[in-house]
């Protein structure tokens, strides 16, 4: 269905009404609110042609229309091309600018996270690069006690992994130190599967270059190595869901709920935010565009963050589809693109 200019007017006022009052809208409250120069009876009559058109729909037997997720996609996609929303962005790109300053990585996932919630009152989420697949920059082993060692690893980004072994046999603190140099030494800048699998090929060789390095430290330094890439998830910060149960669309407590266990269960929201990593700029789900959102009611903004052409993680904003996308926006962007700045001034 084509929509003329009116129509699409009407649609945006409905959609704007409705975003702000989360009741449904009727026909006199448009032309109350909105000077479309035409009277109460054709505003009407455009919105039952909106919802002919699946624009718009009839909440129960109210007499007020509220939007679909078609009408929403449509406002969506046509806010980029308005002048208003291109003016609005800028100024809300330099407010997040400001307030997102950190010298240290994690920290400055977790102050992004508690910076989206605070600013658009919905639920933040943010994922942390995967240890696995970073680049190094160092490996440090140390013996916590017997058979008992802590790898501590730091990627090129300024991320932070510790991790934990148990080890059959004992190791001493000086063979983990010169395990760590020959590593930080030799493998430096490579991806914890480009150390593995390079260590792999030179076991054979190990004895002679290296004697004063044990072959059963390597072993332990492969088995390490292994294990960090094993079943793991990556860490997820969130900040906000009380926010979303102070919303009126969500006065349902078994959608809240839903919500919450799959944030509690991190993994889910981990692959929901990954799925769109390598995708160029903000991208914006609509309700049961995302299976993850289901059909409960929410949409999700979503941008990658990167260093240099590393993408490293996500980050987005979860909230109601009644949300003011015209501040959501423009946040989540300037959120990626700040943290994507200040991680390169990290190296």
């Amino acid at each position: 269905m084509q929509l003329d200019e009116r129509s699409k007017k009407v649609l945006k006022a409905v959609i704007l009404s409705y975003i702000k009052t989360a009741l449904p809208i009727g026909s006199r409250s448009i032309t109350e609110r909105f000077d479309f120069g035409v009277g109460s009876a054709t505003i009407r009559n455009i919105m039952s042609d909106l919802e002919e058109g699946g624009f718009l729909t009839h909440p129960h037997t109210s007499a007020g229309r509220i939007p679909t997720e078609k009408g929403y996609r449509f406002y969506v996609d046509t806010l980029f091309e308005e002048e208003a929303f291109l003016n609005n962005k800028n100024s809300i790109m330099m407010e997040a600018e400001q307030l997102v300053q950190r010298e240290d990585a994690s920290l400055l996932l977790q102050d992004t996270s508690r910076l989206l919630s605070d600013l658009t009152h919905y639920m933040a989420v943010v994922t942390a690069p995967k240890i696995a697949t970073a680049h190094i920059r160092h490996i440090e082993f140390i013996r916590l006690r017997a058979n008992c060692i802590m790898a501590i690893t730091v990627s090129e980004a300024g991320f932070v992994q510790n991790k934990f072994f148990d080890l059959a046999k004992d190791i001493s603190q000086k063979s983990l130190n010169d395990i760590s140099d020959y590593l930080n030494n030799f493998y430096q800048g490579m991806t914890l599967q480009g150390i593995r699998e390079k260590l792999m090929t030179q076991m054979e060789k190990i004895e002679d270059l290296y004697d004063h390095l044990q072959t059963e430290a390597f072993e332990l330094t492969k088995y390490a190595v292994g294990d960090m890439m094993e079943g793991e998830s990556g860490e997820l910060y969130t900040d906000g869901a009380t926010h979303i149960f102070d919303l009126p669309d969500f006065s349902d407590r078994k959608i809240m709920k839903g919500l919450l266990e799959a944030v509690k269960e991190k993994q889910s929201v981990i692959q929901l935010l990954d799925k769109y990593i390598g995708s160029k700029g903000v991208q914006v789900f609509i309700g049961s565009e995302n299976r993850f959102l289901g059909n409960h009611g929410f949409s999700l903004v979503v941008s990658q963050y990167k260093r240099g052409d590393r993408v490293l993680g996500a980050l987005g904003v979860i909230g109601p589809t009644r949300m003011d996308y015209s501040k959501v926006i423009p946040l989540v962007d300037s959120a990626a693109k700040q943290v994507s700045r200040l991680l390169e001034d990290l190296s």
